[in-house]
Parts: structure tokens; C-alpha cells; sequence
């Protein structure tokens, strides 16, 4: 990623509407396939940027692998957390773990399929892999680039992918679905403005009252995810296990 979007999301994961509403769904998910159990070992892949690495303490120990050495430092600082640099898959941490989270993630890695082949094999039998990456390829803008993503991703896409590299598939859905429209928007006019020059991530809290009213939004279509699996949205979410 460019060094502007890792200097910045410290200050948006703790007040963007989106980044926030990411966290909620995906230690909503955890609750709901994760049983209680003490001794739970978990990593999480290049979430240093993401208060996620420390609320996922929650469900057991969780040690973080980043590639980035300045991000390392800043999430020890800030953190508190058990996090190591390296670039996955070629550096992994010791040992096999009951759970493994690559929140948006995947996308950052040219060989994908090699990741999650890595991934499965860090993972015990009955451990569980959660995910979240970009969707749909016509949303693709300079924001990929400034977040030097190699894709988007169809819900088919991943699917495959994941049964591929030896997952059995608990549940897939889109979100940040009932926004779509005014993220597509923004694209398409970030597309007409694009300007010549290293791709910078322009990424911002919005206006309180703004962030306060999508906030909401974000949080009604959680409560449709309670209920649905989404059938669009620019983000996918899933969860799974070894198979």
C-alpha cells in the first residue's frame, strides 16, 4: 500500500463508518461459529493497521503477522498485541491455529491461491478461516491502485477458490450492499477525475452527521445478514473450514 493510506488508518479504523461496521460483522460472525473454548490460539494476517487484531482477543490468544515494519511498531505501541513482521505466506508463525482471519487482505497477494493453501495448512482440523476482500471488478478505481490491490472479486470467484485450496464453505455474502449505489457513484466520479501521478489513498472520516446516517445504514443491513445472504455489495465476507 501507499505509505498514505497505512499513515491513516489508524484514525479510521477507530471513527469511519465502513471500518467500524467491518469490525461488528466479523466478530458477529466469530460468535456465531465459535464455541467457548480457553485455549484458543488465532492469527490474524496483516491486520496490524485494524483494532480487529485486538478485539479479537475475546475468543483466545491471537498473535498478528504485517508486512509493514513501521506498522508493526505503531500497532506494539498503540496495541498491545503479540505481532510479527513478515510477508505471508513466506514467513508464518509456529504452530497450528484453531482460527485465521484475512480481512481484506487477499487481495494485497499476487498468488491467492497460495495464500490459502498456506492458510489451510496453519490451520487444525476443525479450525475456521474468515475472510473479507473487495468485490465486483467494475468497481475498480484508483483506489485499488493507492491500496495496491491485484483484483476484486465475484462471490463465484471465491467460492471456487476457496474449495480449490481445500475449504469447506460455511457461509459467503456481499456487503456494504444497501451503499452500493452512492460507492459506485463515487468511483465512477474518482474515475473521471483521475488525475496523472502515484495513486494516493484519499480515504476520510465524513462528516459526523454523514458518517452518523451511513453508521446506520451499515448496521440495518447487519441485521439483514442475520437473516440473508446479500446478493450484491462491494465487499465479500466468508467464513470456512478445512475440508
Amino acid at each position: 500500500m501507499e505509505r498514505s493510506a497505512y499513515d491513516r488508518f489508524f484514525e479510521l479504523e477507530q471513527h469511519h463508518f465502513w471500518r467500524r461496521a467491518k469490525r461488528q460483522l466479523v466478530l458477529e460472525w466469530a460468535e456465531n461459529y465459535l464455541p467457548p473454548q480457553p485455549d484458543r490460539r488465532i492469527l490474524d494476517i496483516g491486520g496490524a493497521c485494524s483494532l480487529i487484531t485486538k478485539e479479537l482477543e475475546r475468543f483466545g490468544t491471537v498473535v498478528c503477522l504485517e508486512a509493514d515494519l513501521a506498522t508493526v511498531e505503531l500497532a506494539r505501541e498503540r496495541l498491545g498485541v503479540d505481532i510479527r513482521q513478515g510477508v505471508f505466506p513466506e514467513v508464518v508463525p509456529e504452530g497450528n491455529f484453531d482460527v485465521i482471519t484475512m480481512l481484506d487482505v487477499l487481495e494485497h497477494i499476487a498468488d491467492d491461491r497460495k495464500a490459502l493453501s498456506g492458510a489451510r495448512q496453519l490451520l487444525k482440523p476443525e479450525g475456521l478461516l474468515m475472510i473479507t476482500v473487495p468485490a465486483l471488478r467494475w468497481l475498480w478505481s484508483g483506489h485499488d491502485l493507492a491500496l495496491h490491490h491485484y483484483r476484486r472479486y465475484h462471490r463465484a470467484e471465491l467460492v471456487c477458490l476457496l474449495r480449490d485450496t481445500g475449504f469447506r464453505i460455511l457461509r459467503v455474502s456481499y456487503y456494504t450492499s444497501l451503499l452500493l449505489p452512492v460507492l459506485a457513484i463515487q468511483r465512477l466520479l474518482s474515475k473521471l477525475r483521475r488525475r496523472t501521478g502515484t495513486p494516493q489513498y484519499d480515504v476520510r472520516v465524513p462528516a459526523k452527521p454523514l458518517n452518523r446516517l451511513f453508521a446506520a445504514v451499515m448496521s440495518a443491513e447487519r441485521c439483514l445478514l442475520r437473516r440473508i445472504n446479500l446478493p450484491l455489495g462491494s465487499s465479500l465476507v466468508a467464513a470456512a473450514k478445512p475440508d
